[in-house]
């Protein structure tokens, strides 16, 4: 009973946990039952949250944990104020919000946590399952082969490549998280203070080329996007980084040849972008011509005039079709700009507002267009969602962390081999990457819970600069830890 116990109060196996099941979530044939899976999870971390906030007070040891509880406060209010409409969905969001904020972001709170060897066994799990199913989709690309099971098309959708993974979308955000834990993996210092043993060189190099094939063949403009602000903001930190002194001319010099790197990185990825499509259309068509197949595929994808797939959007508009949906969105804040109006009714008061409700324009124009309940921008997502109040106190929280540990990475001498330019760079990304899909707070996804686990982390990495102290402020004459503030 009492190991039983243990393992049910343990929120660091529960985190990964977690995270493994809404990484599943993406695994086509495994989708249904880790959704299963994930809401037995769900009730664990109620129970987590109410335990550790009485066992360890979680919220009043949480950095700037202020401004996290004034967000969930206003997002209650918001609840109160649409309480007729979608309220048990609601309530749900703000339980996974408040999972986000106390359980994985406020995993800094644990002070007996060795938070790299939890992080390590996370990139082991990524490394091994995306290289396996990773290289499973190739082999069916290569072999020709693509198939559909209720509607669910595999291998190629929408003439991009998506392996066994639920959208060409998630699988370039879950190959960039890849990359991100094969970097981290070749960090001397995170795998001795980790006490975890080292992964094979074969497979970091098989899984980078694996994801790397497979973010080119997705085509996601936004994961190569964050692929690519990652890149840049490391070559940044090792630009600017544990240097000090620099007169006005070195400075300029150093941004100059930031400026001219960061075009290099950029145009480097567009050519073995394409360089990588174009052999991969050849390599399917030399094996269906060798097989005596000459038919178009059919996969209901777009294909060009010889009939080959080509692994590029089939809509040609850069946006997507995101415009309309982000005016929708403004539309929508300017009828409850203070207090917003929920995530859960997105959907329904969209319906009421437009004619033809919310939906992301797809294909040809309105004619097919794919209905959602999200804005495919996380900051307006969460400004219609939580309103200019929610808005602006989430803001605060996010520029108050970004102060202090920008202040730490740029400063601190001994980093080259830490793990923390890593995760800074990745949480600089994907705030750039957050302005095309679906991120921050708002989704019961990956790619959220996957954002505030770094963020977590990154604040244990805090917590070493800038130690617990006894430092204290009054606000209405109640003593309140400054590192709870500010």
């Amino acid at each position: 009973m009492e190991k039983f116990r243990d393992i049910f109060t343990d929120t660091s196996l529960f985190r990964r946990c977690y995270i493994f099941c809404s990484f599943f979530i993406h695994i086509s044939f495994v989708q249904i039952p880790a959704y299963v899976l994930l809401v037995f999870l769900f009730l664990w971390g109620i129970f987590l949250l109410i335990y550790n906030q009485i066992k360890r007070k979680t919220i009043s040891n949480t950095r700037f944990g202020f401004w996290l509880v004034a967000f969930l406060i206003t997002t209650t209010i918001t609840m109160l104020l649409h309480i007729g409409d979608n309220f048990l969905f609601n309530l749900i969001i703000q339980l996974h919000v408040s999972i986000c904020f106390f359980i994985l972001y406020g995993l800094h709170t644990e002070k007996h946590l060795n938070f790299r060897r939890e992080l390590y066994t996370i990139c082991e799990f990524v490394v091994y399952t995306t290289t396996i199913v990773g290289v499973i989709g190739l082999a069916f690309l290569m072999a020709g082969i693509s198939f559909e099971v209720e509607s669910i098309k595999f291998i190629i959708y929408e003439n991009r490549f998506t392996g066994f993974y639920s959208n060409p979308n998630a699988l370039g955000f879950i190959c960039v998280v890849a990359m991100l834990c094969i970097h981290m993996l070749t960090k001397i210092n995170f795998i001795d203070l980790s006490g975890k043993t080292r992964v094979s060189r074969i497979w970091l190099l098989t899984c980078l080329l694996v994801n790397g094939v497979s973010l080119f063949l997705c085509d996601s403009n936004g994961a190569i996007m964050l692929m690519v602000c990652y890149v840049i903001v490391f070559v940044l930190f090792k630009m600017f980084g544990a240097e000090h002194g620099y007169n006005k001319k070195q400075v300029m010099l150093r941004m100059g040849a930031c400026a001219v790197a960061g075009l290099f990185i950029v145009g480097t990825f567009f050519v073995v972008r394409d360089i990588c499509q174009t052999g991969f259309v050849e390599v399917i068509s030399a094996v269906e011509g060798s097989s005596g197949v000459t038919e178009e595929v059919d996969n209901d994808s777009m294909i060009d005039s010889t009939g080959r797939v080509t692994f590029t959007h089939e809509n040609k508009n850069i946006d997507s079709g995101r415009f309309k949906l982000w005016d929708q969105a403004v539309q929508m804040f300017c009828d409850h700009p203070v207090f917003g109006i929920g995530r859960g009714n997105i959907y329904d008061y969209g319906a009421e507002k437009f004619e033809k409700g919310i939906h992301l324009s797809h294909l040809y124009g309105d004619t097919l267009a794919a209905y959602t309940t999200d804005f495919h921008n996380g900051y307006l997502t969460l400004l219609v969602c939580a309103g200019a109040v929610g808005f602006l106190i989430f803001v605060v929280f996010g520029f108050i962390f970004a102060k202090h540990i920008t202040v730490y990475v740029f400063k601190s001498k001994n980093l080259n081999d830490s793990i923390l330019p890593c995760l800074f760079s990745f949480l600089c990304a994907y705030l750039v990457y957050s302005f095309i899909e679906k991120t921050l707070i708002y989704d019961v996804s990956f790619r959220v819970m996957f954002f505030w686990l770094i963020l977590g982390y990154v604040g244990c990495f805090l917590r070493m600069y800038e130690p617990d102290t006894n430092s204290t402020v009054s606000i209405f004459k109640k003593k309140i830890k400054k590192t709870f503030l500010w």
